[in-house]
């Protein structure tokens, strides 16, 4: 039985499932593998294309309108009428002074605020007392505006990086689902008076999972996702389904305990 086989049956031949379960959690792992490779792949790009695109965007509004700067001996030296001060950054207030006219103080009337001073930066975070960090630790560093502008294309790179996590996660997550189905599955299999082992219904979960995980993936091109709970719910349904295919005198040939 291909994988193609496999791919199709599990979406809709519920009683091609006695045979796949059947083959063990094996040839169910080297399935959700094969099925990784092709469309974990296909969602690592999505979501990789999705980074790279929001980073586009951050490099090309960050690079209109930084201040010209130079940073020299640990110091910093902007070259802008002060203060300058950005509101509502991912609910937070971004102060920036070097010429030394705003006094730490100024953070009490906030809530979330970040203060840049000539030689540290203080942060208050949610209400919180201030943390301070000094500019002392780099006093071998140079760099000005220029500088970081022409760095920040390099940020682009983080898609890459991102998209071959998300496919590790991909795999590791489906693992922990089919895990969570099977526990659920113990409860179907109860109710249907269905005598399968655990390594069984992992199996059966694995397969059960194909129609749920596709349909998250198509999601993700229109930025959404899945909820959860109809993402477990469809699974539910095709294990209940498949299950009324399980003919007793098939479940004991398959020697259940035996792994």
């Amino acid at each position: 039985m291909s994988f193609f086989n496999k791919l199709m049956y599990s979406m809709v031949k519920f009683d091609k499932y006695p045979d796949m379960v059947k083959q063990g959690i094996g040839k169910a792992f080297l399935y959700l593998f094969l099925f990784t490779l092709l469309f974990g792949t296909l969602n690592s790009i999505i979501i990789g294309y999705q980074i790279n695109r929001d980073i586009g965007k951050f490099v090309t509004e960050v690079s209109g309108n930084i201040p010209e700067f130079t940073f020299s001996g640990g110091l910093l030296d902007v070259k802008e009428p002060m203060p300058i001060v950005y509101d509502n950054i991912d609910g937070s207030t971004l102060i920036i002074d070097t010429d030394g006219q705003t006094t730490p103080g100024v953070l009490d009337q906030y809530e979330s605020a970040t203060l840049i001073l000539e030689d540290r930066v203080i942060t208050k975070e949610n209400g919180f007392s201030s943390e301070e960090y000094s500019f002392s630790d780099f006093t071998g560093i140079t760099f000005d505006q220029d500088d970081v502008i022409n760095k920040l294309p390099l940020l682009k790179w983080f898609s890459a990086i991102a998209a071959f996590f998300v496919w590790i996660g991909f795999f590791i997550g489906k693992l922990f689902s089919a895990l969570l189905l099977s526990l659920l599955g113990l409860i179907i299999a109860a109710i249907r008076k269905t005598k399968l082992s655990f390594g069984r219904l992992y199996s059966l979960s694995i397969y059960a999972l194909t129609i749920p995980i596709l349909l998250d993936i198509l999601l993700q091109i229109f930025q959404t996702d899945l909820h959860n709970l109809i993402y477990y719910a469809i699974a539910l349904v095709y294990m209940w389904i498949a299950m009324g295919h399980f003919k007793e005198p098939a479940i004991e040939s398959m020697e259940l305990d035996n792994y």
